[in-house]
């Protein structure tokens, strides 16, 4: 018998929407950064049902058009829901829940397979921290 892959969807439950925890995370939350991406993570503080909550965050100021700005979340969320399997593998195995920010810094529009790079070395990155 074959056992089944995970799907790799977003959805609701795996985003983090409450302003209290994204408040929470921001002021206590550890930082990694690999330019242009930053994560910032926490523990979390409810029982959550996902190993990880995650929400996307794009500067207004460094992006002034909306359709630029959502472009760019767009492409983040990708790139997370194609390699968060490492990520819930690894708090599996730490037994660990945890919410994520993770934040685009750069000034200009970004290539996705740069994303998807810098992505994955953020999680490298986390798993030594781990």
């Amino acid at each position: 018998m074959e056992t089944q892959k995970p799907r790799a969807t977003f959805c609701k439950e795996e985003r983090l929407t409450s302003r209290k925890s994204i408040q929470e995370l921001m002021d206590d939350g550890e930082s990694i950064s690999v330019f242009p991406l930053r994560m910032v993570w926490g523990p979390a503080e409810n029982d959550i049902p996902f190993p990880a909550q995650t929400a996307f965050a794009v500067s207004k100021k460094n992006f002034p058009l909306a359709v630029d700005r959502n472009r760019v979340k767009r492409q983040m969320r990708e790139v997370y829901r194609k390699n968060k399997i490492h990520l819930y593998t690894l708090l599996k195995e730490r037994k660990r829940q945890a919410v994520f920010m993770l934040i685009y810094s750069g000034k200009t529009k970004p290539v996705y397979l740069e994303l998807e790079e810098k992505f994955q070395r953020i999680l490298q990155q986390l798993e030594e921290r781990l």
